[in-house]
């Protein structure tokens, strides 16, 4: 009698084998991703995007294995926010992160109920890895293993010190190394080093899976710390281009060190591979005032010119896409999470910003789905329509050339004509400005408040008096004749038209000339919490008709608006009946942060502009 083996096994035991195997042949097929993030690298700090003075073999090699975009934008020009774009495929403001999260031990980053690239890839069976810079948020409810990374290993604060791995740009200097949210210890040891040896061991551990890789490299953000080797090749560099790019060539070795694990374990071939810079370099005084380069491009970070948001970007995956092309389409960070997604054979979710770019890449001929842009950081804000880009309140963080407070509020240049953004063309071109406009007023975040209108003279005794400080200035803003030249300030503290002082009081004396009747003085001011400004607790006036004896001061009532969370400008009024040539200004600012603002306790700022007196 023959015997029918499989009638002794139950035929839903054999079903149910025969879907798990075939879940783990497609488990194993799946292409593996990995984004490699770096921190604050300029627009063509590559050799691959024209470096001549930086030697970046492995990367440079990436490129010819894929495409190089020579037009690919973040969505934001600082870390934070351009990472929340990357991984929710949505405008910063979308994702809920305007601007850089705070240091502040416990506070919230990007939102929980944002959904992640890592939590896409979670969802449809991948294993999740975050090696490196987080910098969305301290609690541990917007942390990176609440985010969707099944492992993390990196600092949660923008930047560390890379040998003992303290964040010392804020006091108290804080230790900063946390791996699945345990604090972990690796006194003097390499943070670069210690992040690379993560990744290699994550691929390796997750070889037999599909993975997902955010490789967020710490560098080349200050601090300047590259290894011996490449600090000695660059040692007649002159600083800080010669650190810089050490570190950029320190990035370079360990990205060749992942390269060839993947070659080794024979998945090179099965992995996505995406190379982009968070935004451009950084001009900070932390990275002595620059190192990097934007080419022929105008900004760096902190900046919506081209150089703050138009960076080097690579695409390779050996064997399955286009090698060795340069692509000249327009796609912006956000794109990433559809594009990845549909590479993948997986469905992106409805409610985002980014566009699918994936038949773009895989046929270069073809058009980018892309065709507009918005940006919107601080007071900057952008639109781009075709080759047209409209920024209101520009800012020129690369400092290749003035621009003027007023005429240059609406700043228009055409980027196939002229990608330097040199020359203000929004004279020339009015109507191409009110388009433009209107189409940014169309954006969910594009405001009417936003738009820069015309500077008012404003005729008072003050103006263009006399006026000097009684109290230490800060060293970034001295220039107290904006106070008396008849002008309010726009809705930036860095557009030249504010006095600010963080933490202490100021005080000034207004010199009329002779003795004048004096009914009121108003004190122009701005409250920007974002950037941890506040309006002024109060400000008193004290009176002289001689310089030197000053008659008991008449102090203001504070602001009511003090505990908004929106950005505006206002005025701080004070009714008086004096007569007096001199005026002492006495304006008291906030010493710390209060409770419930991400900088609790930490030294708040002051910003004044036109000191108004009728």
């Amino acid at each position: 009698m023959q015997i029918n083996f499989t009638s002794l096994l139950n035929k839903k035991s054999i079903n149910f084998l025969i879907l798990l195997i075939g879940l783990q042949c497609f488990s194993q097929n799946k292409p593996n991703v990995i984004i490699i993030y770096t921190d604050d690298q300029g627009a063509v700090d590559l050799g691959s995007y024209g470096a001549s003075d930086i030697y970046s073999p492995n990367i440079d090699k990436l490129a010819k294995e894929g495409t190089r975009f020579t037009q690919a934008y973040v969505a934001a020009p600082v870390c934070a926010p351009s990472r929340a774009a990357l991984l929710t495929g949505k405008y910063p403001q979308n994702a809920g992160v305007n601007s850089n999260t705070s240091h502040v031990p416990d506070s919230h980053g990007m939102p929980n109920d944002q959904y992640t690239l890592a939590e896409l890839f979670k969802d449809n069976g991948y294993k999740t890895g975050h090696i490196g810079k987080w910098h969305l948020g301290m609690s541990q409810e917007t942390s990176p293993n609440a985010q969707g990374f099944d492992y993390s290993f990196g600092h949660l604060r923008g930047c560390i010190d890379n040998y003992s791995h303290y964040f010392f740009w804020a006091g108290p200097n804080i230790h900063d190394l946390y791996e699945n949210g345990k604090e972990v210890f690796y006194d003097g040891q390499y943070f670069p080093d210690l992040a690379s040896d993560r990744a290699l061991k994550y691929v390796e551990d997750n070889k037999d899976d599909s993975f997902f890789m955010y490789y967020a490299i710490n560098m080349p953000h200050y601090p300047y710390q590259p290894t011996d080797k490449w600090r000695e090749f660059y040692k007649d560099v002159e600083k800080p281009r010669g650190d810089y790019a050490a570190f950029i060539s320190t990035i370079d070795e360990r990205i060749g060190f992942l390269i060839d694990k993947l070659e080794a374990l024979g998945i090179r071939d099965n992995t996505i591979i995406v190379y982009q810079s968070d935004n451009g370099y950084s001009t900070e005084t932390r990275a002595f005032n620059g190192g990097g380069n934007s080419g022929p491009y105008r900004g760096a970070k902190s900046s919506l010119f081209e150089g703050g948001i138009r960076l080097p970007t690579i695409i390779s995956w050996k064997n399955s896409l286009p090698e060795n092309i340069v692509n000249n389409k327009f796609l912006v960070n956000i794109d990433w999470l559809p594009t990845i997604a549909s590479l993948c054979g997986i469905n992106s979710p409805k409610n985002i910003d980014g566009l699918d770019m994936s038949k773009m890449i895989k046929d270069p001929n073809t058009s980018s789905p892309r065709t507009s842009a918005y940006w919107k950081y601080g007071n900057q804000w952008v639109v781009r329509k075709d080759n047209w880009k409209l920024i209101g309140y520009p800012k020129d963080t690369s400092h290749k050339g003035e621009l003027d407070l007023e005429n240059d509020a609406l700043f228009l240049s055409n980027l196939d004509e002229d990608i330097s953004e040199m020359k203000n063309l929004a004279s020339k071109y009015p109507k191409i400005v009110e388009e433009l406009k209107a189409e940014f007023l169309l954006w969910e975040h594009g405001h009417e408040a936003d738009i820069p209108k015309k500077m008012v003279t404003i005729n008072h005794l003050g103006k263009h008096k006399m006026i000097k400080s009684t109290k230490k200035l800060n060293n970034r803003y001295k220039n107290i004749e904006i106070l008396t030249d008849g002008k309010r300030g726009y809705v930036d503290y860095s557009s030249g038209q504010w006095i600010g002082q963080e933490g202490k009081d100021l005080e000034f004396v207004i010199d009329l000339n002779s003795n004048k009747s004096i009914s009121e003085i108003n004190l122009g001011y701005l409250h920007n919490p974002s950037n941890w400004v506040f309006c002024p607790k109060l400000f008193e006036a004290s009176f002289s008709t001689d310089g030197l004896s000053y008659s008991q001061p008449i102090s203001s009532k504070a602001s009511t608006r003090v505990n908004d969370k929106n950005n505006f400008i206002d005025t701080i009024n004070l009714q008086t009946k004096q007569k007096a040539q001199f005026i002492k200004i006495n304006i008291k600012g906030i010493k710390k942060i209060p409770e419930g603002h991400p900088g609790v306790g930490n030294p708040g700022w002051i910003f004044i502009d036109e000191i108004i007196i009728n």
